[in-house]
Order: C-alpha cells, then structure tokens, then sequence
C-alpha cells in the first residue's frame, strides 16, 4: 500500500482524492498547508489527518508526497520531502521559474529520490490513440498544430491567478498545456518562440499569443485567464488533420480525413489524475528516481520557455532569481 499525503488543501486536492480513489494499492493518509484552519477543514472532510507543518507530515507513515499549493509554495516543500527521501509528484509547474526548476531536480538526483512535475496530460489514454494515428501516416505530415485554453476568472488582485507574488498569470497556470501538447505530438521542444500578449493592472500576463516552430512544423498557442477561448487542440496533416476538444484532460480525439470524421472515446477511469498516479506508483517500485513519460529534462526545457515568453510579454516576478 502507498500511503499519500497532501501539501495543498484546495480543489485540486480534492480531485487528486477523486483519482487516488481508483488507484489499487493507495490512500491518502494525511494534508498540510499554508493556511492551517482550511487544512484542518479540508482533512475532517476527506478523512485523513492534519498536520500544521511540511515536518510533521513527513514524520508520519508516508510514503509519497502530492504537491499541490500555489505555485511559488511547491519548491520549499517538495526539497522538504526529497531530503527525506520521499518520492514528490508536483504539481505543474514545477517551480515558478528555470532557476528554482533546476535546483529541485538537482536535489532529487543528488538525493536519489523519485520526483515527477504532475502534468496529468501526458497519461491521458486518449494519446495513444492520437500518437498512433500520425504514427500510422493517417494524416500525412503534420504541418501545423493550434491549440488553446483560455477562461475569463473575476480579476481580484488577492487570487493567486492574478498576484505576482503567488506567480500568476496565464502562462503558467494553463499556458503549459498548448505548449506540452505541441511538444507531445512532435517530440521536441521549439526552436522558435515568439509571443505577444496584455499585461493587466496586477502585472500578470492575463492573455498571450504564441508563435512556433518546431522544425518545419509551426503551432498557433494562446492562453488567457481574461477571455473565454475554445478549449480545442487541432493537429494539421497534409492528408487530414486530428481534433481534441478539452485536449488538456481529453478523454476523445476526431481524425478527419475529407468528408470522413471518425472519433474515438477513452473515457477516464475517474478524473484523469489517475494516470500519473499510477505511473510514480510503478516507477517507484520499479526503484526509478526519474520518469520517462515526464522527465527532468522536459519539466526544465518547460520551465525554460515559461520563462522565455514571460519576458517577451514583460512579466517578471517580485521574487525571481537569475534564471538557470
């Protein structure tokens, strides 16, 4: 049995709890955060036990540890947990910037302990099947992706979506996801980044338009926590194209070849989450102390282009160091 605790106490707390559900060989044991109270509340809700430090949790009977406080609250805890070799799955993004990304991953590797960004989309069963079909030709070659994500959230400079000391903005919290999807479809990471986008009153980029290329295949990328955009993800082939509404948990894909579209489901087993559960879950026993699915090398390259489109846009956080 795995025996989990929480470092965050909000709603994706609660969908982790939803996945962990499903998940043979786990439980959630125990949750700490920044604010003790909502802590306290959030383990009456859920069962576990409540610990008012990162300290106390980890001396309990722990065997993994999910990260999922505000983005500038992950690289205190996550070295926390490393130092006593317990294995961390972090939410994205990994840390806040390439500087801080680099120094976790140089803790895990110097600790020997098992540390993994939780980008959930890259286990989504739904990309074997679009992965396959571009294998398979079915689309000729791919040319051009888009994709989007974008919400309109009520601005409030206490949010951390728009408080520069929590590292928000867009570009972080969602901007990841078209990104990723790009580099999951095509393998590797940019070799052109451009971008242009509205920096609001906060100072956090609330919209932002990404141009790419990736060798001779160009992405059209945007993310917005000021507008409602599509949701929708389009790999474009020169034989036809692939189409993934809500691509970041995607639980269907459309290959469109003419007049023809097929579509193909594989729905979740609970939320998604489960997936990279699973996946830390049998690395760990498998005595890995990195994934392969999600490595080091691409949670750092991530942290990198974050970091590169927020200068282009002109966000620079209160907190930041030199970037690595």
């Amino acid at each position: 049995m795995t025996r989990w605790a929480l470092v965050g106490h909000g709603y994706i707390s609660a969908q982790f709890l939803g996945a962990l559900a499903v998940v043979d060989g786990a439980e959630a044991v125990a949750v700490t955060g920044r604010d003790p109270g909502r802590a306290a509340a959030f383990a009456a809700e859920h069962g576990l036990a409540a610990a008012s430090t990162v300290g106390e949790l980890l001396s309990a009977d722990v065997d993994a540890v999910y990260i999922c406080s505000p983005h500038t609250a992950h690289l205190g805890p996550a070295l926390e947990c490393l130092a006593a070799g317990k294995p961390v799955l972090i939410e994205k993004p990994m840390t806040p910037t390439a500087a801080d990304t680099s120094r976790l991953i140089a803790a895990a590797r110097e600790t020997g302990t098992f540390a993994m960004e939780a980008v959930w989309t890259r286990f989504l069963p739904i990309y074997d099947v679009v992965t396959q079909w571009i294998a398979d030709g079915r689309i000729g070659d791919v040319q051009a992706i888009s994709a989007s994500f974008g919400f309109a959230a009520t601005p409030d400079p206490a949010h951390r979506l728009f408080a520069p000391a929590l590292a928000g903005g867009s570009i972080l919290d969602i901007g990841i996801y078209p990104l990723t999807f790009a580099e999951m479809i095509l393998g590797c990471g940019p070799d052109e980044l451009r971008a242009v986008g509205h920096v609001g009153a906060t100072g956090v980029d609330e919209h932002v338009v990404i141009a790419a290329r990736y060798g001779e295949t160009v992405a059209q990328m945007s993310s917005a926590i000021r507008a409602n955009l599509d949701h929708m993800a389009v790999v474009h082939g020169s034989a036809g194209s692939i189409e993934v509404p809500w691509f970041w948990g995607a639980s269907e894909a459309t290959l469109v070849r003419g007049d023809e579209r097929t579509t193909e489901h594989r729905p979740h087993d609970a939320n998604g989450f489960e997936y990279e559960i699973r996946h830390l879950m049998d690395c760990v026993s498998s005595g890995k102390t990195e994934s392969d699915v999600m490595s080091f090398d691409r949670s750092l390259q991530m942290a990198r282009c974050c970091d590169d489109l927020r200068a282009q846009v002109g966000v620079r956080y209160p907190f930041e160091r030199e970037t690595a």
